[in-house]
């Protein structure tokens, strides 16, 4: 099962000083051969703007597809099948943070409650109404954690790291980007992650490339992802983020 996609991290350190922001609204989404997701939220600051220390107010949620298969013994043909199922994906947060910065070190951390609701339905071949051994289904409400972190390495490029869990399904998510500055607002580099829950444990590996300027920053990656089950297959995210 994948995890949510990862919401695109914005940081004040990368850009050039410019008339102060309140508000910050990303989007963006997530696709693989057997899933995809699409995010969005409205971070506030609450008593400085948002490049400052301070407050902050957070408002985000998604949706999204994925299947997977399972083994099941059938015994009318007493044979084992891999039936397929199909997952649909909702959820919504609020969160409380603070925004720490430090030099050229940016550090996010929110905490609030989040709702994960998962829809399962089997497919057309599937001996099964139903998948009664997946913990992942119905709806659940709980907390959830984040930290995002943005420092700048000399004046070649810098690190990004973003992390989450949360209570229902005991979700996590993860991802750690190496960034080298080019030219005009673009940078490029590496990335790793994993994600997973009660029953999905992934990573990934690939590329990206991001162009910042000085309200937002736009993001895309590509690479590899896989999982416990030796399943993997190619992906691809693109992020945007805009300050006002």
């Amino acid at each position: 099962m994948p995890s949510r996609a990862l919401a695109q991290s914005s940081n004040s350190a990368s850009v050039a000083p410019s008339p102060p922001q309140w508000f910050e609204i990303s989007a963006g989404a997530d696709g693989s051969s057997s899933s995809w997701s699409s995010y969005s939220s409205a971070t506030a600051a609450l008593f400085s703007n948002i490049r400052e220390n301070g407050y902050r107010l957070r408002i985000g949620g998604g949706y999204g597809h994925y299947r997977y298969t399972r083994p099941v013994f059938d015994p009318a043909s007493r044979r084992r099948l891999w039936p397929e199922f199909f997952g649909e994906q909702a959820w919504g947060d609020v969160l409380i943070g603070y925004q720490w910065t430090i030099g050229s070190t940016s550090i996010k951390v929110f905490a609030g409650m989040t709702e994960e609701d998962h829809n399962l339905s089997p497919g057309p071949a599937s001996p099964l109404a139903f998948d009664d051994q997946n913990a992942i289904q119905g709806t659940k409400r709980g907390t959830k954690v984040v930290l995002e972190a943005w420092t700048r390495l000399a004046d070649w490029g810098f690190l990004q790291i973003d992390a989450n869990w949360s209570e229902p399904f005991e979700a996590y998510g993860g991802r750690v980007r190496l960034g080298h500055f080019l030219v005009d607002g673009w940078s490029a580099g590496i990335e790793g992650g994993v994600f997973g829950n009660l029953n999905y444990d992934g990573g990934r590996a690939g590329a990206f490339a991001r162009y910042h300027w000085g309200i937002g920053e736009v993001s895309l990656s590509a690479g590899f992802d896989g999982n416990r089950d030796h399943v993997g297959s190619g992906y691809g995210s693109v992020g945007v983020t805009t300050r006002f």
